[in-house]
């Protein structure tokens, strides 16, 4: 018996580590895969066999025969298009979703306008509908969806599927089971995974962003508020509570900080929120009248990208008020260093366009503040993924765990 349940392991890993080199490869041979693990060429096609009969592999045509003759090599390669993910998160004004074939590539997106503090029912609704849409439009066979991934905003109990509290949706209340909603308004039965969002933006740079292949990486995505998706050894942190990335609730500045939603004062997220820098900026009208920031208008009008685009022209009042938001980042995030001591930091949201000056000062503060003799490596890069990345954090978190 012993022997084989060894057998059928043995069995596993290899058709588990022939998936992973065909993954990760264009087309090839039983041959060419042959040179690359200690297997033999009757062991190799009993795996590519059993693969193109779960549609995961397929022969794509002939390869050159050898010196010797004899018949033409079969061409293998993976279908990508064996299988289809579907990745949604739910933001406080809108429901974003997409559909992707098994290399997390996005075959179709949907953007569904929600309202403030829309109710539970009605974004329930709306989600199963764009997740119908998706397949529909695509004209995929609903056999072949592999699993739905569905990001929130706040605190979600990952292993029940719960949304513990979310800040945006207070009418919500407390513990909806979303997960369990989901499953009973789908037909399909797919695995369901729901989380907070900002964890799936943590994957998303992991598998296919800036962090690609980083074993410990912090992902902060800021704009009016402030989260953050950890991810240690190669593993999605959450914690016993599922707290963990709530970091902008760390308290920064407990003694002149700002008031932030939760009630506490000096919070990391109160302190560099893009209201903040706007109201200091109102605030300094009437030192800097002429300030690139207002351009010539009313301080009533202007927006973040005002200060961002002011600062890239070096003017004053834009520098001014990028110094102070940088201060207060660069002590959030040395904070997150000694915590998490990660490979990289990687900034998400709206703070991508903050340009250069931003982030290079950045840099250099965070170096200053923070255990200053000791040399810190850790990178803080800004995302590349846009507003599609906690989609396909979740899209590539379904297809992760298919061929876990």
């Amino acid at each position: 018996m012993a022997v084989l349940k060894k057998r059928k392991v043995v069995k596993q890993i290899n058709r588990k580590t022939i998936l992973a080199i065909l993954r990760n490869s264009g087309e090839i041979s039983v041959a060419e895969l042959s040179k690359k693990v200690d297997l033999s060429k009757t062991t190799l096609m009993d795996i590519m066999n059993y693969y193109i009969g779960k549609e995961l592999v397929v022969v794509t045509g002939k390869g050159e025969s050898t010196e010797e003759g004899g018949k033409k090599p079969n061409i293998f390669k993976f279908n990508a298009d064996g299988g289809y993910a579907v990745g949604i998160v739910i933001f406080a004004n809108k429901l974003l979703s997409v559909i992707t074939n098994l290399r997390g590539e996005i075959l179709d997106k949907i953007s569904v306008e929600l309202q403030t503090n829309e109710k539970f029912n009605i974004v329930l609704k709306k989600l199963v509908n764009s997740y119908g849409q998706l397949i529909n439009d695509a004209g995929i066979d609903r056999k072949k969806i592999i699993g739905l991934a569905v990001g929130t905003y706040g605190v979600t109990n990952f292993d029940k599927g719960v949304v513990i509290f979310s800040p945006h949706f207070p009418s919500w209340g407390e513990n909806i089971e979303l997960k369990k909603n989901i499953s009973e308004q789908i037909s399909d039965k797919i695995p369901i995974y729901v989380d907070n969002g900002n964890r799936f933006q943590a994957f998303a740079e992991k598998t296919s962003g800036i962090a690609r292949n980083k074993k410990n990486i912090v992902t902060l995505i800021a704009g009016k508020g402030l989260g953050s998706g950890v991810i240690m050894d190669n593993e999605i942190k959450r914690g016993e509570h599922f707290l963990v990335g709530e970091v902008g609730h760390m308290i920064i500045n407990p003694v002149r900080g700002e008031i932030c939603a939760c009630g506490g004062r000096g919070c990391f997220e109160a302190m560099v929120s893009t209201g903040r820098i706007i109201q200091m900026a109102k605030e300094k009208y009437d030192r800097y009248p002429d300030s690139l920031v207002f351009n010539g208008g009313n301080p009533d009008e202007i927006d973040i990208y005002s200060v961002f685009n002011a600062s890239a022209k070096y003017d004053e009042l834009a520098l001014e008020l990028i110094d102070d938001v940088i201060n207060w980042f660069a002590i959030g995030i040395s904070n997150i260093i000694l915590l998490y001591d990660p490979q990289m930091i990687v900034i998400q949201g709206i703070f991508v366009k903050a340009g250069e000056y931003f982030i290079e000062n950045l840099r250099k503060k965070v170096n200053e503040i923070s255990l200053p003799k000791i040399k810190k490596e850790t990178k803080i890069e800004y995302s590349k993924l846009g507003d599609k990345v906690g989609v396909l954090g979740a899209a590539s978190y379904v297809i992760s765990k298919y061929f876990e």
